[in-house]
């Protein structure tokens, strides 16, 4: 064992991240798992996890695993005394507090070079929130890698060391686990000699298709990974073609990630791995009917952006999957309102007396529930809602609850609470007289929006500090949320007094002619109850 590994592991750096990381594998839940249980995904962490940590760090990895990247991209350099030690660049400039050059430095040299340096001060952190981190061995990560079965190494070797990553993997009895990407085609072959099993990530930039996806048949590699402003749709058609899996680096812009997913893109590299595996999340919504029906209309809907849809029917709290169907469902207190998500936990806008009202006729609170249960958790008192509390929404850890309004009140008020509910202030909305106030809250695309009642319906949009910038004619009265690649989900609902009411959900953008639009169809499921 070498010194410089010595010396990690007597720090306990080693230890404490193999144990996170299994941890952290634990808690996954595979989706799509392919050959060895490992993800299959088409999300590659760019450098690890690098837009919440540091890059090419031990803790950048752990948060790629924790997510569930399905590969994690790595860069691989020597040092002066043979070790294979992980960072980007030749040197340590732009990253650490010192300047090394990393194949004229020791293993032990490096140690002392603190890698989250630019990282922290990139991001306004303090050594408390972003302590110091360290240039990992090759051999760390990849016995990290190897404690779970979900997420594989994608490794890029920066310099002419193959045959040695290639023995280190050999002996760690690690080829499963571990890939390889780079455009250099000298070491991609030798890679692919050397470690036939281990998939191969060609990079490309703007080059020869045609020649590209020979060379890549001839060689027997597994990928084309195009330079995002080289991709078009014609290569990607003709990568398929080929039986080829067609990627792009390195991609962080979220429209620029939903443009390559719909040109067919089935691989992204990114340093932002998290939001572009919920936008693959978002992507999987669409127009859905909540299964079955209900005594009482809908009051409000909810969405934790991945698997679960909630459903807010004045005295029922539902849970379902994406297509509607009910994994969950509890009666609860007449009358439940608007709700949203935060940290596991669904809030609910409840009032127990009567709306609309002058003061004194309310009995207002925030009812909590266990998001995977329904079970009830608090329940909170909400007195400044003097009218009756109806909705809420919950941003960076505020939460606005809204509510009733008294006939003929020519504004709107917002209740800004902490997250132990502790009031902090009221918010009037200049926003005219809505027909009982406000509905429905939520916090999207750096907006706050509220729906109202009224005819026409009536949608409120402010800014992040509530002041008002919009009022339209737009009907999301029975629930608005964000969902993460951009769009909304706008509840729907009906009564009839023969089979009871039913609630569906429609998908919808943003206009700057109608503040939200729908997308076609406007028309409710099919399998609504109504």
């Amino acid at each position: 064992m070498s010194l410089c590994k010595t010396l990690w592991k007597r720090s306990g750096v080693w230890a404490i991240a193999l144990a996170m990381a299994m941890s952290a594998t634990r808690a996954l839940k595979a989706e799509s798992p392919g050959q060895h249980g490992f993800l299959r995904n088409g999300v590659t962490a760019h450098r690890g996890n690098s837009a919440e940590f540091p890059e090419n760090t031990l803790a950048a990895i752990r948060g790629a695993i924790e997510i569930g990247a399905d590969w994690v991209e790595i860069d691989v350099h020597r040092t002066r005394d043979g070790q294979l030690v992980v960072i980007h660049d030749d040197t340590t400039n732009r990253v650490g507090d010192k300047s090394l050059v990393v194949a004229e430095a020791t293993c032990e040299e490096l140690r002392k070079v603190d890698v989250a340096t630019e990282f922290r001060r990139r991001h306004g952190k303090t050594l408390a929130t972003c302590p110091p981190q360290h240039v990992p061995l090759l051999e760390e990560i990849i016995e990290i890698i190897q404690q779970q079965q979900r997420t594989r190494l994608s490794i890029q070797p920066k310099v002419d060391c193959v045959a040695e990553v290639a023995a280190l993997v050999r002996r760690l009895g690690a080829e499963r686990w571990v890939g390889f990407n780079d455009g250099n085609l000298d070491y991609m072959t030798e890679a692919r000699r050397l470690l036939p099993e281990s998939p191969i990530f060609w990079d490309r930039g703007e080059s020869d298709i045609a020649a590209d996806i020979r060379t890549a048949k001839e060689h027997g590699f597994a990928a084309l990974v195009l330079h995002r402003d080289a991709v078009t749709p014609d290569k990607i058609e003709r990568i398929k073609k080929a039986e080829l899996e067609p990627g792009a680096w390195t991609v962080n812009d979220r429209d620029l990630m939903t443009r390559l997913l719909d040109l067919g893109i089935q691989r992204l590299y990114t340093d932002d791995p998290r939001r572009l595996l919920a936008i693959q999340a978002a992507r999987r919504f669409g127009p859905v009917a909540c299964e079955g029906t209900y005594p009482r209309h809908l009051q409000g809907i909810c969405t934790d952006g991945r698997e679960t849809i909630y459903w807010s029917f004045t005295d029922v709290l539902v849970k379902t999957d994406l297509a509607g169907k009910v994994l969950k469902k509890v009666p609860v207190a007449n009358h439940h309102g608007d709700l949203c998500l935060r940290d596991g936990r669904v809030y609910v806008a409840v009032n127990l007396g009567r709306f609309n009202r002058p003061p004194g006729e309310a009995d207002s609170w925030v009812y909590v529930y266990d998001a995977d249960t329904l079970a009830e958790i608090a329940k909170h008192p909400v007195p400044e809602l003097v009218h009756g509390a109806g909705g809420m929404a919950e941003h960076d850890g505020r939460l606005i609850v809204v509510g009733g309004l008294p006939q003929g009140t020519e504004e709107n008020y917002l209740y800004e609470y902490d997250a132990s509910f502790t009031f902090r202030k009221r918010h009037v909305l200049p926003s005219g007289w809505t027909d009982m106030g406000i509905q429905t809250a939520a916090f999207a695309e750096g907006f706050w929006w509220f729906g109202c009642y009224g005819t026409p319906r009536v949608l409120l949009k402010a800014d992040t500090s509530l002041k008002l910038i919009g009022r339209y004619e737009f009907e999301c009265s029975l629930g608005v949320a964000g969902l993460p690649d951009g769009r909304f989900l706008i509840g729907q609902g009906t009564c009839r007094r023969e089979t009871g009411c039913g609630g569906w959900i429609l998908l919808a953008r943003m206009s700057g002619k109608s503040g939200l639009e729908v997308d076609p169809p406007a028309s409710a499921p099919s399998s609504a109850g109504r």
